[in-house]
C-alpha cells in the first residue's frame, strides 16, 4: 500500500514545475537541518509559475523574483495533505537522499549550539565580571558579528572555546587608570604568546571586539581607531604608529634618574612630535603660562608656531587627517588632570565641527571653543569661499557655540580655509598667556 509520504512526493514528482524549487530547498535543508530560509527563484516558467500558484494559492505569475520560505511551504504542504509528514522527509524521498548527509555531526558541532555553548559552559564562569556583558554579546549576535568563530567552532570547537576564554580572561585583567602596558607583555601573561592580541594575532579581532563591547565603541576599522581602543584599555599597541605634534611643553619621566624628556621638550624654538612610546615614560605634563591651544590644521600651526618663536606658550596640532590620533587624545588627559583649559580651533566645515565637538564632549569643562564666532567665520569668508558639500544633514552640536556656528553655516552654505586668522590667533595667544 502507498504511504502518505510517497502520495506527497508523487504528487509534485507528477508536475516538473516544482522540481527546481524542491532541488533548491533540499540544498537549504541540508545547511540548516530544519525548514528555515527561502528559495529566490527568477527567470521562472510558465509551468513553475503554474504549479506555484496553484499549490498556495496564490497569483505568482510575471513576477522577476518568487520567494518561497522554507516553513511557509511546509505548513501549506500540511494543509494540503497531512500534518504527520514533514518537509525532510519529502525532500529526502524526492531526491533520493537522506537530508541528514551533511549535517551529521554531533549536536555540539552543530552552529545554532555555539551560542548555547557560549551561555552554558562559559558564562556562568565569568558572572559578575566585565568579560560577561561581551559574553552575551557573542550569543545574541552569533550569525552576525561572530559568524567567522562560530563557522570554526564546527572543526575547531576546543581550539575556538579556549580563544574564548583567554579573550575574557585578558578581557577582566585591563586597568585603563594604570601606567600604559606593552600589549606584548599583557598577551604574553593571558594568552601564552605575546603576539597573540595584535592587531593581526589569533585572538587580536575578537580581543578588539570584546574592547569595543566594554567600552561601548564601534568595532575599530583603521589602525588609528584599533590603537585607541588598545589605549583606552591601558595598553601599548603599535603606538609609534600614532603622534601628535608639539610646540612647548615639559614633562618628567617615571625614571627619575633621566631627565632627557624633559629638557627636551622644553625646548620652545622647534616643534616636537611625540609617539605613545615617547609619552608612555611621562608622569606628568606640564602646560606654558597654564594654557593650551590646539591649531587643527597642520599648516595653521606651522604658521603660528614660527610667529610665536621664543614665546612661552603651549600649542598643539592632532596631527591625524582622519580627525584625532590616540597619541593627541592621551597627551589631552595629562591636562586634565591639571585641569588646565584646552583652547580649540578647527576646520569651518561640516567635518571640522563634527571633530570640536567630540572633543568637547571627551573633555567638557575644559574644552573652549577658539575663534569660532559669526564674525571670524565671515572674516575667513571675505577671503574667499567654496561651497559646503550637501553631507551630514544630521549632525547636531552638544555645545552651544559649535551649534550657532553650524547653523549660521547652514544658512550661507558656505566654507574656506582658516589662514586668515592666523594673525588673530597669534595676537590671542599672546594676550591669554599676557605676553604682549
Amino acid at each position: 500500500m502507498e504511504t502518505q509520504l510517497q502520495k506527497i512526493v508523487q504528487f509534485f514528482k507528477s508536475d516538473f514545475g516544482f522540481d527546481r524549487m524542491l532541488r533548491a530547498m533540499f540544498d537549504i535543508y541540508l545547511n540548516h537541518g530544519r525548514a528555515f530560509g527561502a528559495v529566490r527563484l527568477t527567470r521562472t516558467s510558465v509551468e513553475e509559475e503554474s504549479a506555484i500558484s496553484e499549490f498556495f494559492k496564490r497569483d505568482y505569475y510575471n513576477q522577476a523574483l518568487i520567494r518561497i520560505g522554507l516553513a511557509d511551504f511546509e505548513r501549506q504542504m500540511h494543509k494540503k495533505f497531512s500534518d504527520n509528514v514533514e518537509l525532510g522527509a519529502v525532500l529526502a524521498e524526492y531526491m533520493g537522499k537522506p537530508v541528514e548527509k551533511r549535517y551529521a555531526r554531533s549536536d555540539a558541532q552543530k552552529p545554532g549550539t555555539f551560542a548555547s555553548i557560549i551561555l552554558t559552559d562559559v558564562l556562568p564562569e565569568l558572572e559578575n565580571t566585565p568579560a560577561q556583558v561581551w559574553l552575551k554579546e557573542i550569543s545574541m549576535q552569533t550569525r552576525r558579528a561572530y559568524r567567522t568563530w562560530a563557522t570554526r567552532y564546527l572543526t575547531e570547537p576546543e581550539n575556538i572555546i579556549k580563544m574564548i576564554r583567554d579573550v575574557s580572561e585578558a578581557l577582566n585583567n585591563i586597568n585603563e587608570d594604570k601606567k600604559l602596558i606593552p600589549l606584548t607583555e599583557f598577551s604574553e601573561k593571558f594568552t601564552g604568546s605575546p603576539n597573540a592580541l595584535d592587531f593581526s594575532g589569533t585572538h587580536g579581532e575578537l580581543f578588539l571586539k570584546s574592547l569595543a563591547c566594554i567600552f561601548k565603541l564601534p568595532t575599530p576599522f583603521s589602525t588609528e581607531e584599533c590603537i585607541y581602543l588598545h589605549l583606552r584599555a591601558g595598553l601599548l599597541s603599535y603606538g609609534m604608529l600614532s603622534s601628535v605634534t608639539v610646540f612647548g611643553i615639559s614633562a618628567k619621566t617615571y625614571d627619575e634618574q633621566d631627565d632627557t624628556a624633559c629638557a627636551h621638550y622644553e625646548n620652545l624654538n622647534q616643534s616636537h612630535i611625540l609617539t605613545l612610546e615617547n609619552m608612555s615614560r611621562f608622569a606628568s605634563v606640564s602646560a606654558r603660562s597654564g594654557k593650551v591651544f590646539i591649531l587643527e590644521d597642520p599648516q595653521i600651526f606651522a604658521a603660528v608656531c614660527t610667529q610665536l618663536k621664543g614665546l612661552k606658550c603651549t600649542i598643539i596640532c592632532p596631527a591625524c587627517s582622519s580627525g584625532f590620533s590616540a597619541a593627541f587624545i592621551y597627551l589631552l588627559k595629562y591636562f586634565r588632570t591639571a585641569d588646565i583649559p584646552l583652547y580649540y580651533a578647527g576646520n569651518m566645515d561640516y567635518r571640522g565641527l563634527e571633530h570640536a565637538d567630540k572633543l568637547y564632549v571627551e573633555f567638557d569643562k575644559i574644552f573652549v571653543p577658539w575663534r569660532y564666532s559669526h564674525e571670524d567665520y565671515a572674516h575667513i569668508l571675505s577671503e574667499g569661499n567654496v561651497s559646503l558639500p550637501d553631507v551630514k544633514k544630521n549632525l547636531a552640536m552638544h555645545n552651544d557655540t559649535l551649534a550657532s556656528l553650524l547653523s549660521h553655516m547652514r544658512k550661507t552654505g558656505k566654507t574656506a580655509t582658516s589662514t586668515p586668522l592666523i594673525p588673530l590667533f597669534c595676537e590671542d595667544i599672546k594676550s591669554l598667556t599676557n605676553q604682549n
